[in-house]
Formats: structure tokens, sequence, C-alpha cells
């Protein structure tokens, strides 16, 4: 009997030996991963300043719109000031949606720099547990599936992230808001 034990004792750390070898490539795979997604990150927080940029500038617009539109009045011209102020509320219609993106791809990278933390430390774990000589975690999830999960769902993240582009703005404008925009700069400029 005691060889029967021996031999099975030898097949299984042949095994766990099997396991450990077939784990550092996918370790190695694994870190080679969060590396192209640190520079996808990197190139999600770029479009952030951009969007941020584009934000800038709409608002300049619109404060420029609005200062012809009062000037426009100032003069007596009211057809300007009818077409300066429908392409002003158009303007803060399309501004209120890049906002909007804003919000959203912040969120979204945030939630993916966290994503990307998290897999990064779960390799570093696998990779302390392999230099260690240890067997593959026997936990509630083992380490290699929490590994795929963290996988998965940082792709349908990153997926969400080059999908979540600005939304045209389009619509007819309110007519009555632009008579209720122009009454109410009569009001002021009159005073």
């Amino acid at each position: 009997m005691p060889g029967l034990r021996d031999k099975l004792r030898v097949l299984m750390q042949a095994s766990l030996r099997g396991e450990r070898g077939e784990a550092a490539p996918s370790i190695r795979k694994a870190g080679a991963e969060v590396a192209a997604l640190r520079q996808r990150i990197a190139r999600a927080l770029d479009d952030e300043d951009r969007l941020q940029q584009t934000i800038q500038a709409a608002a300049a617009q619109i404060a420029a719109l609005d200062r012809q539109a009062d000037e426009a009045l100032a003069r007596g011209d009211e057809t300007t000031a009818r077409h300066l102020v429908r392409q002003l509320q158009d303007r803060r219609r399309q501004l209120a949606f890049l906002q909007a993106d804003l919000a959203q791809h912040q969120y979204s990278t945030a939630d993916l720099i966290r994503r990307v933390n998290t897999l990064e430390a779960l390799i570093a774990q696998a990779q302390q547990s392999a230099a260690r000589g240890e067997a593959p975690d026997e936990g509630e999830v083992p380490l290699a599936e929490r590994i795929r999960q963290a996988r998965a769902e940082i792709a349908r993240r990153v997926e969400t992230l080059h999908t979540s582009e600005t939304t045209p703005v389009s619509g007819a404008l309110d007519e009555q808001a632009v008579e209720d925009d122009l009454a109410r700069r009569r009001a002021r400029l009159s005073q």
C-alpha cells in the first residue's frame, strides 16, 4: 500500500505543478491585458479632456450669443435677436447633452479604473501564490474564476465607453420659449 500512496502523491504534485505551469502564462497574459487596459484608460481620460474643452467652447459661444442677442434688441433689431435667441437655445440644449455625456463618461471611466485595479490586485495575488508554490486557492470562488469574471466585466465597461459617444441634438425649437426669452430680455433692457 505505501507504494500506491506514494504514486498518488507524485501524481497530485505533478498535477499541481502542471496547473501552476499553466497559470504562469495566463498570469503574464493577464498582466499584458492590464497594461493594454491602462492605455485605454489613458485614452478615455484624454477623451474626457477633449470633451471638457468642447464644453468650455460651447459655454463661451453661449455667452457670446447671449450678448449679441441683447445688443440686437438694444438696437431694435427684432429679427436678428430672434435668430440669435434660437441659436442660443439650440446651443444650450447641445451643452446640456455634452455635460450629460461627460458625466456618463466620467462615471464609466472611474468604474473601469476601479475594475482594472481589482483585476491587477487579483493578478498580483495569483503571482504571489504561484511564487510561493501554492496550489490555486480553493476559496468560495477560485482566483482564476475571479480573474475571468473581472476580465469579462472590464470588457463590458470598455464597450460602454466606446458606445457612449455624443448624442446628436435634434428637434424643433419651442417658439414659445423663444418669445419668452425675448420678453425677458426686453424687460431687463428697458430698466
